[in-house]
C-alpha cells in the first residue's frame, strides 16, 4: 500500500510538471512562424499610441493594428494609416518629449523632425537616408520611414530618462569602477553597465550573507511564503528544487545586450535590487543556464510587474522578449529607460534599494533605541536633580533644573 502511494505520489509529481510546462510554452508563438518585421510594426505602434493617448485611454479599434483581408492577407487598419499619415500622434508623442514653448509650433511632419533634429536625433532610414516629410505623407504608406520616425522619437525619450552621466551618478552610490577602463562611451553601454553593476552588487550581497550564514538557503529569510506571482507563474520543477536548496542564485553579466537579456534574469535582479520588499529574489529563476520555461516564467514576472506598478510600461510581446531580435533593440532600451527613470529619478516609496536598507539595518543593530526604565521615580529623587542644595522648595534655581534634566518631558512641577 506504501508502494502504491509512493508511485502515485511520483506520477501525480510528473503530470504536474508537465502540466507546468505546457502552461508555460502553450501561447508562445515558436520561433520559425515568429515575424520580426510585424513585432517591429507592433511595439512601434504600441508604443505610439501608449504615448500619445495613455496607456489606459487608446481607442478600441487601435488596440490591435492590424486586420485580415478575405485572402487571409494581413494589413494594417486604415484608420491607423490615416493617423500616421496626418502626423497628429507623432506632435502629441514629440510635444511630451519638448519643452512647452518648443511644442507650440508642432504642426507638421517637417516640424517634427527639425526638433528631433534640434535634439540631435536625425530620423534616418536603415540605409542611412534621411527620412523627408514626403516620405512620411506618400500614398500608399512607406511604413519604413515612419518606422523610422517612431524609432526617433523613442530615442528622444529615452535620452529624457537616462543618460551616460545619470547613470554614472547612480552606480557611484553602489558600487566602484575604473573611469578608464569601464566607463561608458555610448547609451546602450550605458545601460548595459548599470544592469552588470546591480547584478555585481547582488552578488557580492549574496555571496556575503553565504559566508555569515552557514546554511543561507536554511535561513528564515528564504522560509518565507513566496509572492502571489511565484505561486501563479513558477514553474512546478523549479519551484520543488528551489524548495530543496539545490539551486543558488546565479547573477549573469552582460556582454551583448539583446543577446543576454532575453531570459529576464539580468532585468529582475535589477528590480529586486531597488524593490527587494516587491520582487523577492526566491521569486526569480536565476540559473546559469536557464530553459525556455525558466525564461517564460521571468518573462512573465518582469511583465507583471511593469504593468502593476510602473504604469504599465511593457510594450512588448513575450516573443519579442524571448526571441529578442536586432530590430527590437530600441524597444528594449527605452523600456530599460523606463525602469532607470523610475528607479532612479521618480522613487516611489515602493522603490527600497538593498543597500540602503542594509545600512538602515545596521545603524539600527550598532546603535538600538534605548527603552527608558518603567521604574517609577519618587518626587524627593527629582527635587534632588531640580533643586541646589540649600535652596527651598519654593526657591529653586532655573538654571540648575535646565542643566540637570535627563528628560525635561519626566518632571513634575514643583
Amino acid at each position: 500500500m506504501d508502494v502504491d502511494s509512493s508511485a502515485g505520489g511520483d506520477s501525480t509529481r510528473k503530470k504536474a510538471e508537465l502540466a507546468g510546462a505546457g502552461e508555460a510554452t502553450m501561447d508562445v508563438v515558436p520561433l520559425e512562424m515568429y515575424d520580426s518585421a510585424r513585432a517591429k510594426i507592433a511595439a512601434n505602434l504600441r508604443w505610439l499610441f501608449a504615448k500619445a493617448y495613455g496607456i489606459d485611454h487608446i481607442p478600441e479599434h487601435l488596440r490591435d493594428p492590424f486586420y485580415t483581408d478575405q485572402y487571409d492577407q494581413e494589413h494594417i487598419k486604415p484608420p491607423v494609416i490615416h493617423l500616421l499619415l496626418s502626423c497628429e500622434l507623432y506632435c502629441r508623442v514629440c510635444a511630451l518629449i519638448l519643452k512647452t514653448e518648443q511644442a507650440v509650433s508642432l504642426q507638421s511632419h517637417l516640424s517634427v523632425i527639425q526638433a528631433l533634429s534640434r535634439k540631435g536625433i536625425y530620423v534616418m532610414e536603415s540605409d542611412d537616408t534621411p527620412v523627408t516629410e514626403g516620405d512620411l505623407a506618400c500614398i500608399p504608406v512607406k511604413m519604413s520611414a515612419h518606422i523610422s520616425m517612431i524609432d526617433a522619437l523613442m530615442m528622444a525619450y529615452t535620452v529624457e530618462m537616462i543618460s551616460i552621466e545619470k547613470v554614472v551618478a547612480s552606480v557611484k552610490r553602489f558600487s566602484t569602477f575604473s573611469a578608464s577602463k569601464e566607463l561608458p562611451f555610448d547609451l546602450e553601454d550605458a545601460v548595459v553597465f548599470w544592469i552588470n553593476k546591480v547584478n555585481m552588487k547582488m552578488r557580492e550581497m549574496t555571496e556575503r550573507e553565504h559566508k555569515v550564514k552557514h546554511h543561507p538557503l536554511e535561513s528564515p529569510s528564504h522560509q518565507k511564503s513566496p509572492s502571489k506571482w511565484y505561486w501563479k507563474l513558477v514553474p512546478v520543477r523549479y519551484r520543488r528544487e528551489h524548495a530543496s536548496g539545490r539551486l543558488l542564485p546565479f547573477f549573469p553579466l552582460l556582454e551583448d545586450l539583446m543577446r543576454d537579456v532575453c531570459d529576464g534574469a539580468a532585468l529582475l535582479t535589477v528590480v529586486h535590487y531597488y524593490c527587494p520588499d516587491i520582487m523577492k529574489l526566491e521569486d526569480i529563476c536565476l540559473k546559469e543556464v536557464p530553459s525556455i520555461a525558466d525564461s517564460l516564467y521571468n518573462i512573465q514576472l518582469l511583465r507583471e510587474f511593469a504593468n502593476e506598478y510602473l504604469n504599465k510600461s511593457w510594450y512588448l510581446t513575450t516573443e519579442d522578449m524571448l526571441y529578442s531580435p536586432l530590430v527590437l533593440k530600441l524597444n528594449l532600451m527605452v523600456f530599460i529607460a523606463e525602469l532607470f527613470w523610475w528607479f532612479e529619478t521618480v522613487k516611489p516609496t515602493f522603490v527600497q534599494p538593498r543597500d540602503f536598507q542594509e545600512f538602515k539595518d545596521a545603524r539600527a543593530v550598532a546603535h538600538p533605541k534605548t527603552s527608558r526604565p518603567s521604574v517609577p521615580i519618587s518626587n524627593a529623587t527629582k527635587r534632588s536633580f531640580l533643586v541646589s542644595p540649600g535652596v527651598t522648595d519654593n526657591q529653586s534655581s532655573p538654571e540648575v533644573c535646565n542643566r540637570y534634566f535627563l528628560h525635561p518631558e519626566d518632571s513634575d512641577p514643583l
